[in-house]
């Protein structure tokens, strides 16, 4: 009889480390598992901040199509037709200037589109 709850006793602390051990073993991929999550999501952020403001950096062109404001980055060779313009009015503001206007007016950085 003392053997046998010996046995047992042996067994039930057998049990508890292999148990203890699994669990640290998850724990520590749970963990892993995270830091690698968060670090992947960081950069992905980070990259996709860094392409945008790079575009911002260059200029923007302000347009302004039925009462609706929105900024678009600017780039070499931009020009007004790029906005579907065709058949209507366009206005394009350059500082304090409105500059006269057609499909294949290539605009600045900072220019006003005003799309009537």
């Amino acid at each position: 009889m003392k053997s046998l709850v010996l046995i047992l006793l042996c067994l039930a602390c057998g049990c508890v480390a292999v148990a203890k051990k699994t669990i640290q073993a998850t724990g520590t991929v749970a963990e892993t598992s995270l830091k690698v999550t968060g670090q992947v999501a960081k950069t992905a952020v980070g990259t996709t901040l860094d392409v945008t403001s790079t575009a911002f950096k260059k200029g923007a062109v302000t347009v302004i199509d039925t009462g609706v404001s929105r900024k678009v980055p600017w780039e070499e060779g931009l020009r007004v037709s790029k906005f579907q313009a065709a058949g209507r009015t366009v206005e394009v503001l350059r500082g304090a200037q409105k500059i006269k206007t057609n499909a294949d007016t290539i605009l600045r950085a900072g220019d006003v589109v005003r799309l009537n």
